[in-house]
């Protein structure tokens, strides 16, 4: 198969939305449940060095995610 992405056949490019899928839910979820913890009254116990490694993780999943979306998902390659 070609690199361009014009040579990718509707079937392949299902495949590779679904697998964007496939590995952005966890992230997104993984994101959200961070920030709900940072969020959360209860967790002012957190210190800053755990607060600052959780934003950055927050940080990660947002940029993997887009990154997935980009390369495997709808706004990637194209079959027209």
């Amino acid at each position: 198969m070609d690199e361009h992405p014009e040579s990718i056949t509707p079937g392949v490019q299902v495949i590779l939305t679904n697998l964007s899928q496939e590995i952005s839910r966890p992230l997104d979820l993984l994101e959200s449940e961070i920030r709900r913890l940072l969020e959360d009254e209860s967790t002012a116990t957190i210190t800053e060095a755990e607060r600052s490694q959780a934003t950055a993780m927050i940080a990660l999943c947002e940029d993997i995610s887009r990154l997935t979306r980009e390369s495997l998902g709808p706004a990637g390659p194209s079959t027209r």
